[in-house]
């Protein structure tokens, strides 16, 4: 009888100590294992709902339309600025003058806990509207998606920096989001991904309403692939997944891609018939798609935001957005007025023998460092620096190429980098 309740004890023991263990490391909603930092953004997730959204997109309405430069965009950025600073997080205006226009970025920042890394991620939307526009949908749904994410994902902590941004300037040319994105690139800023929301509150079909469209560079392809990833983890619990479409040209993450970044303008499916006019009013949003939407945002932010980076590397020279003439940099060339022209960020060589150089941040041994054009071979490294003179290998490089840098960890971790150039080079390694 003795060893019989002996052999009870240590059985019931064995159970609790083994529900105790799946309680701190796993959780199941709807029969699906989850670790205990899923169910901690499961718990950010379900602090996003539509009284929230409104507060925010409510308060940024109420100045009716802001065109850039405006009084009323001025007294907008006041509010953003203000909200930004209740929550706690480091907030600045990123001012500019641009094309005419006068104007200024508002920048709210939560910093990350790793203090070895350098990396961020920036999650934005534009608070600008068209002149007559109140821009419930575009996008005064991703200005103030942001602010509410914001307002949650600061009461937490994470690996990697969050940078909030709403950009002015949009609607005028991305003139807002191209000077903040060079001037980082002059800075250096190790941003890894641009989550750039313009118009994501509304839906008028069953299928659009559990849509996301992703429209990445080929560059950035990686972000909606990570993105699909995470939707399909949370999607029993937001029921909304993400479409991957070719790169659109003129939103405000173009430019940061422009300069070397990774991003993606993020969208709803189906046509919004109120775009661009007065009738574009928080009446014609669909709410509970809207909330859905924000949801998901706040789930990839915090996933990316939290995993760790074994290795990055980047090209800092040829400078981003400077003409050279052989090896000096003699202007900057990034004059464009618009974002259609395609000269943002571009990198001009007159007769070549230009040194490229890349950094990499690596929690791992080196291996090699690889440069190529166009994905072609040209030059390797071992050991820092890291420097190659660009010049063809066969024949001269003449016209617009890409120029590539990878790097390998002695373990087979790879990281890249590439940078568009316009070059007229002469020299070559081998004739």
């Amino acid at each position: 009888m003795q060893k019989t309740l002996f052999a009870f004890l240590v059985v019931a023991l064995l159970i609790n100590s083994s529900a105790f263990l799946v309680s701190a490391q796993d959780q199941r909603t709807d029969g699906i294992a989850r670790s205990s930092e899923d169910a901690t953004i499961i718990e950010m997730i379900n602090q996003i709902n539509e009284s929230l959204l409104v507060k925010y997109h409510s308060g940024l309405l109420k100045f009716g339309p802001r065109y850039t430069g405006s009084i009323s965009c001025n007294l907008a950025a006041e509010y953003i600025y203000d909200e930004f600073q209740q929550m706690g997080l480091e907030t600045e205006f990123h001012e500019w003058r641009y094309g005419g226009f006068h104007s200024k970025n508002v920048v709210a920042t939560l910093q990350g806990t790793d203090l070895s890394s350098t990396a961020e991620y920036i999650l934005c939307g534009h608070y600008d509207t068209v002149v007559d526009a109140p821009g419930a949908d575009d996008d005064g749904s991703g200005t103030a998606a942001v602010l509410a994410i914001a307002s949650v994902l600061r009461n937490y902590q994470f690996n990697h920096t969050i940078r909030f941004i709403a950009f002015s300037g949009e609607e005028v040319g991305t003139y807002g989001s191209f000077t903040y994105a060079r001037d980082a690139s002059y800075r250096g800023d190790n941003i890894v991904a641009v989550l750039n929301m313009d118009m994501i509150g509304y839906a008028s079909t069953t299928d659009g309403g559990r849509v996301l469209r992703f429209f990445p560079p080929a560059r950035s392809s990686w972000i909606a692939s990570d993105a699909t990833s995470i939707s399909e983890k949370y999607n029993d619990i937001i029921d909304m997944k993400v479409v991957t479409l070719p790169a659109y040209r003129g939103a405000d993450d173009q430019a940061f891609v422009d300069y070397g970044y990774d991003g993606v303008w993020i969208a709803h499916q189906d046509g919004y018939p109120w775009g661009h006019s007065p009738n574009d009013t928080a009446d014609h949003l669909n709410w509970s798609y809207y909330v859905k939407a924000t949801k998901l945002m706040l789930a990839i932010t915090t996933e990316f935001a939290q995993k760790p980076i074994d290795v990055q590397v980047f090209l800092r020279r040829p400078y981003e957005g400077y003409t050279y003439f052989f090896s000096r940099p003699i202007f900057e060339s990034s004059f464009g007025k618009k974002y259609f022209n395609g000269l943002r960020g571009s990198t001009f060589i007159l007769g070549g023998r230009t040194l490229a150089s890349a950094e990499v941040f690596s929690y791992e041994p080196i291996q090699y460092v690889v440069f190529c054009i166009d994905g072609y071979f040209m030059f390797w490294d071992s050991d820092p620096p890291y420097e190659w003179t660009i010049q063809g290998w066969f024949t001269p490089i003449i016209g617009k190429h890409i120029l590539d840098v990878y790097a390998f960890t002695t373990t087979g971790k790879v990281a890249s980098d590439q940078m568009d150039i316009t070059i007229v080079e002469l020299a070559t390694s081998y004739k």
